[in-house]
């Protein structure tokens, strides 16, 4: 992005200067990970273990520092009748501060099951975006898993897979996936069809959950450094 671009856009947003500085990030990134019942507790420890290795590796952490100011979340989602587990943002400014991310995420015990309500994921991850004084010049959500949305008899709190990708789309919010198919084999194309979105954005497959890391690693470095686009992630004034 073109510096004169750039500052037109924290204009816009309503920050100038050292306020600019200090509250937008350059990419604002939240990992939103599949604990769905299709997901077992050993197969659920590969994806966190997962992340925890991208986000130590040597090229992730280059990565972080060549994206500039990087703010990381991550979401557990499964069923819409769970809760969805949240670990808030943490402002990457060091390798330790991607340490300390990942050492939150692999300890976060699993407490979501259920149905693939990816929906819930997105949903979750949008009420990140907005928090008070939240923006950023891109704005990533990252999902990684082994299935399709389900389709359940609908319940009131059943939070659909189609209006949640479309409002994060509406928003400027780029969505890039990972699809695990050791379970189904064009769970790819199902997510480039239906999940992704956005300027940009893509969808990377790994054949199993022992060859996770090495995927999500190549996954964090590419979208790190991605091609800067405007995102509509405006601020929002407290309470």
């Amino acid at each position: 992005m073109e510096r004169a671009n750039l500052a037109a856009v924290v204009v816009a947003l309503g920050l100038t200067g050292a306020s600019a500085q200090a509250r937008c990030a350059d990419v604002a990134l939240v990992l939103a990970i599949d604990a769905s019942g299709s997901v077992s507790d050993a197969d659920f420890y590969l994806q966190t273990a997962g992340y925890y290795a991208a986000l130590n590796h040597p090229d992730v952490i280059v990565a972080l520092a060549e994206a500039g100011t990087v703010d990381l979340a991550a979401v557990f989602w499964a069923d819409s009748a769970y809760k969805p587990q949240i670990i808030g943002w943490h402002r990457v400014d060091h390798p330790s501060d991607a340490r300390a991310f990942a050492k939150a995420l692999i300890a976060e015990p699993r407490l979501v099951a259920g149905n693939t309500d990816i929906g819930v994921g997105i949903y979750a991850a949008l009420d990140l975006f907005a928090e008070p004084g939240r923006c950023a010049h891109k704005a990533i959500i990252d999902i990684s898993g082994d299935g399709r949305s389900s389709f359940p008899a609908r319940r009131h709190n059943h939070q659909a897979l189609s209006p949640a990708r479309q409002k994060a789309l509406d928003r400027g919010i780029v969505i890039n996936a990972l699809a695990i198919t050791s379970e189904d084999l064009k769970l790819g194309e199902y997510y480039a069809k239906y999940v992704s979105g956005g300027f940009g954005s893509f969808v990377m497959e790994v054949g199993s959950f022992e060859t996770f890391h090495v995927a999500i690693t190549q996954k964090l470095a590419r979208e790190l450094l991605s091609e800067i686009t405007i995102t509509r992630l405006e601020p929002h004034a407290p309470g």
